[in-house]
């Protein structure tokens, strides 16, 4: 018996389980078939050859997408930096695979020979080719445009060249912080810079900035203005990269605000303040006024003295002593401590502090009454500075070692002047001065190099004008005439006139000699009853008194006369008073000829009641 079979080929596309029963077919007619051979009638047969194609299976996730570093409402993302997701996909055919964020759930394309796009939305950011199993990363800057808060999805597509295939399973993240959205912080808005200047040194300036920041996811961002000195800011610290003059200490939702106290000494000119505003996440604003430099102006302030530091002095002590009649005692020193908060120098490194006033006065005339003026010099108890110095001879230096630059504010000045003869003392008691609860005092103010003149400032400690005991006896001759023995000057004729010449008023006091006619000071006249005219002979009176009523004058008591002169008052005009003589020629007397003799005379302070 004979079969006619024919072959058949069938082809198509099945599944590994239909493959797997496909052999188990083939096997039991195989071996059914060859047992067969062994039957006397053998059947004809033919091999059929099949085949199957296995699809490709999209890559699976190990590791869900995560964001590498958290963007979320406490920590945004600034604009321009960058969001960066992390994953792990496998793949059952071990091909490469990438990893892929859309902005929305739709499935992605996978692309053949080419890298997966998102089907719709954005695509915010795709890794390169990835090792099956191994860690694929994603990248994206972020624009200003962008939305606050941005949904993402996290998608894997293997590489595969033929059917390529994306997981239809996305991921968004672990956790609550590191998962979608991401957020983006937009820059803060600044469009005007400004400051409260000018200022004077030592004062707070407020600089202003019109500034705001929209974001409001989570909390209202808010504004911080930075003021540096100098251009230049730091966009990895948020500071200065010079120094910086303030900040805001409050953080605002507008209009951020810094202030600024001007340090001593600043020297008055304008400076350079640049205004840098930054949101409290340390993104920096734009803006035209972003780093604009809004002109800080320190004001020009007058110069002060310390009145402490007025020191007036003498070179021999603290007390000043008058030395020369008539005239000018010199030597007398003062000292002070100019200061000036605009520094002792300039920025022209020349001297700030240029001049000076000042008055020297005795307490109880008052530095009211002592002013800066010609008109208030009075030589008995007011010296000015505004005076010639043919009147008063003032002079002052500034120290060159005193300022030592910008960053000082003081300069000492040393001045010499003289003294009047006439200048009122404050020592001594009630009786025998006008003065002596008072002192000498001295103000002064300075002057800088803007004719800015600052206060009078008054010494805090007074010093002594001392006593200084001076007459002059201006009748170097007592006259009494032309007498016969037994004749007297009944009243008294001759005049002796003194001058003081000092500070004080005055009294004097007489001793005198004998008279004859071989007197001189080195030999004295003999006892002689008919040569010699004894001192007792020779009386004296503050008036023209008559010869009786006046006092006799003694070679071994020294008595006082009461003249009164006052106190001199004028520097070219002493005052003056004057004391009355006499004198009797004993009858004793026979020998005839002109008598000599000599009477001295001793200034005594008078008592103040009459100066």
């Amino acid at each position: 018996m004979s079969y006619s079979t024919d072959h058949l080929r069938t082809a198509g596309k099945i599944s590994v389980y239909a493959s797997l029963i496909g052999i188990f077919v083939f096997a039991v007619a195989f071996i059914f078939n060859l047992g067969a051979q062994y039957v006397p009638n053998v059947v004809a047969q033919d091999v059929a050859t099949t085949s199957v194609t296995v699809l490709n299976t999209a890559p699976f996730w190990t590791a869900s997408t995560t964001e590498i570093i958290e963007s979320s409402t406490t920590t945004p993302t600034n604009s321009g930096d960058v969001v960066s997701w992390q994953a792990i996909g496998t793949d059952s055919n071990s091909e490469d695979y990438w990893l892929l964020i859309c902005s929305t759930s739709a499935t992605p394309t996978p692309n053949s020979s080419a890298p997966p796009t998102c089907t719709s939305g954005i695509q915010w950011a795709r890794s390169g080719t990835t090792t099956s199993g191994a860690l694929a990363t994603a990248a994206t800057t972020t624009l200003e445009a962008w939305s606050e808060s941005n949904a993402w999805f996290g998608w894997i597509c293997d590489a595969n060249s033929g059917t390529p295939r994306c997981n239809s399973l996305y991921t968004q993240g672990t956790n609550a912080t590191n998962s979608s959205p991401f957020f983006v912080n937009h820059r803060p808005s600044f469009s005007l810079f400004s400051d409260t200047s000018p200022a004077d040194p030592g004062t707070t300036v407020t600089f202003n900035s019109t500034s705001s920041d929209a974001d409001t996811t989570g909390t209202q961002d808010t504004v911080k203005l930075i003021v540096c000195a100098s251009a230049g800011f730091s966009t990895t610290t948020d500071s200065c990269t010079g120094t910086t003059l303030g900040s805001t200490t409050v953080l605002a939702s507008s209009n951020a605000t810094a202030t600024y106290t001007i340090v001593i000494p600043t020297q008055d000119q304008d400076y350079s303040a640049y205004g840098y505003v930054i949101d409290n996440h340390g993104h920096e604003a734009t803006g035209g006024a972003h780093g604009t430099d809004s002109t800080l102006t320190v004001n020009n302030v007058a110069p002060a003295v310390t009145p402490a530091l007025i020191s007036l002095v003498q070179a021999s002590g603290t007390d000043l002593y008058l030395t020369v009649e008539s005239s000018q005692t010199t030597g007398f020193t003062l000292q002070f401590t100019a200061t000036d908060n605009n520094s002792c120098y300039t920025a022209a490194t020349t001297s700030e502090i240029t001049g000076y006033d000042l008055s020297i006065y005795r307490s109880g005339v008052g530095s009211t009454t002592c002013l800066i003026s010609a008109g208030a010099f009075n030589a008995n108890n007011c010296y000015n500075s505004a005076v010639a110095t043919s009147t008063w001879n003032l002079s002052c230096t500034a120290s060159s070692t005193s300022c030592t630059g910008s960053s000082d504010t003081s300069v000492v000045y040393d001045c010499t002047f003289p003294l009047w003869y006439i200048a009122d003392p404050t020592d001594g008691t009630a009786t025998s001065t006008q003065y002596p609860t008072q002192n000498w005092l001295a103000q002064v103010q300075a002057i800088d190099d803007d004719n800015a003149t600052g206060s009078l400032y008054e010494s805090t400690v007074g010093v002594e004008v001392r006593s200084f005991l001076a007459f002059a006896l201006n009748t170097l001759t007592i006259p009494y005439g032309a007498l016969e023995p037994g004749q007297q000057n009944d009243p008294l004729v001759a005049t002796t006139t003194v001058s003081a010449t000092g500070n004080v008023g005055l009294d004097k006091s007489v001793e005198g000699e004998s008279m004859c006619t071989s007197y001189t000071s080195s030999t004295l006249c003999p006892n002689s009853s008919t040569s010699t005219i004894p001192e007792s002979e020779q009386r004296f009176a503050t008036g023209t008194v008559t010869y009786a009523s006046a006092v006799a004058l003694s070679s071994s008591t020294v008595q006082q006369i009461e003249v009164n002169v006052p106190k001199s008052t004028s520097t070219s005009t002493q005052a003056t008073n004057n004391a009355y003589w006499g004198i009797r020629v004993p009858a004793s007397v026979t020998f005839a000829g002109d008598y000599y003799g000599q009477n001295t005379f001793y200034a005594v302070q008078g008592e103040s009641a009459f100066w």
